[in-house]
């Protein structure tokens, strides 16, 4: 799994536990740390908790490992260091707060699904 891959894999785990405003940034050319940021909005602590869990259940499913975690047992906001892959999920307070929207403005904004063309009438 590449980190495009990762990244959109990520997002969609954010989604399915409800997460909202997620989103995927390409940080590639402005950063060393990381290929993609994903950022998502979880609606209390225990969904916070879910996600984290979620994500690093999955990522060791792909023979990936999770390298860092900070604010597990936090209520606000939780970053999971997957190499290539940065995920940053908060509660509402804390993603205003920290608002990594502006800090990368410039960064662009990755679709969370690969775009495919329509199959051709018959």
């Amino acid at each position: 799994m590449d980190s495009l891959e990762l990244a959109r894999h990520c997002a969609r785990v954010a989604v399915e536990k409800k997460c909202d405003d997620v989103l995927l940034l390409d940080v590639a050319q402005r950063t060393v740390l990381a290929d993609y940021f994903l950022i998502a909005t979880a609606r209390n602590r225990r969904q916070l908790r879910a996600v984290a869990d979620a994500v690093t259940r999955d990522v060791a499913k792909s023979q990936r490992r999770t390298r860092h975690m900070e604010g597990a047992d936090g209520e606000r906001w939780v970053l999971l260091d997957l190499g290539d892959v940065v995920v940053h999920v908060f509660d509402p307070v804390a993603r205003a707060f920290y608002d990594l929207e502006s800090l990368w403005a410039d960064a662009p904004r990755v679709p969370l699904e690969e775009k495919t063309s329509p199959a051709p009438a018959s």
